[in-house]
């Protein structure tokens, strides 16, 4: 994956990182057990049957999780934004520099998330993108992270033949006035191979078998079944 800086003024430019390096404190902060906060496991109990999970483990051991958070990477912002309410109740974004970094559309023709004020913001990106031949890019708002006081539209790029800076859109959420830092995660950039696809629905009895066994396999450890058995890596 490689990007390429797209604007004169390259010293004002923070490049993008790899989402792990962005991982929110919230997350961070979680204990692994919701008994307590060490990782003595003597109080769990074997995983019950279907509907509970009664080994008490909390969403910080879930690698799939995690692994959502630190997929691909992020783009940065790479300005303070001041995000004040006008007479009129919407937004009003500025910041310090003369750097083009807000734009707005002129009319919404999307669905606009229900808690979002209805001004479609956008975030103009200073930075080229490459993936190798046959991969694309899955821009979209950070994983998991709703705690951020925005939310960003999704898109793909076949970012092997196209990687223009875009316009990230976004809208602010209803509620919120104060700064977004600098350096706060705006997007993050996934690649995706386009490999061609075919739905199959499969009903078959030795299927069914299959998956209902390994799904009874969860019960050979008391917690993190998945980590020790199944879990790969990734590495971006």
């Amino acid at each position: 994956m490689k990007f390429i800086r797209g604007a004169d003024n390259f010293d004002l430019l923070l490049p993008p990182v790899e989402a792990k390096k962005v991982i929110p404190a919230w997350y961070k902060d979680l204990v692994g057990y919701r008994a307590g906060t060490s990782n003595d496991i003597r109080h769990l109990k074997p995983v019950n049957d279907r509907g509970g999970d009664g080994s008490d483990v909390s969403t910080k051991l879930c690698n799939p999780f995690i692994d959502s958070l630190t997929m691909g990477y992020s783009y940065l912002l790479e300005e303070d934004l001041h995000v004040s309410i006008d007479g009129d109740g919407l937004p009003v974004i500025s910041w310090d520099s003369d750097v083009h970094l807000i734009d707005t559309r002129p009319f919404i023709d999307i669905v606009i998330p229900s808690d979002c004020h209805p001004i479609h913001f956008g975030v103009k990106m200073h930075w080229h993108y490459e993936t190798p031949p046959g991969y694309s890019l899955l821009l979209t708002h950070p994983l998991n992270r709703w705690d951020l006081p925005f939310f960003v539209a999704s898109g793909v790029v076949d970012s092997d033949i196209w990687g223009l800076p875009a316009f990230i859109p976004f809208f602010i959420k209803k509620g919120f006035q104060g700064v977004i830092p600098k350096g706060t995660p705006i997007m993050q950039m996934i690649p995706i191979k386009r490999d061609p696809w075919e739905l199959d629905i499969d009903t078959s009895n030795i299927s069914v078998e299959k998956h209902k066994i390994l799904e009874e396999k969860r019960r050979s450890h008391i917690t993190g079944h998945y980590r020790k058995t199944t879990w790969q890596k990734k590495q971006y």
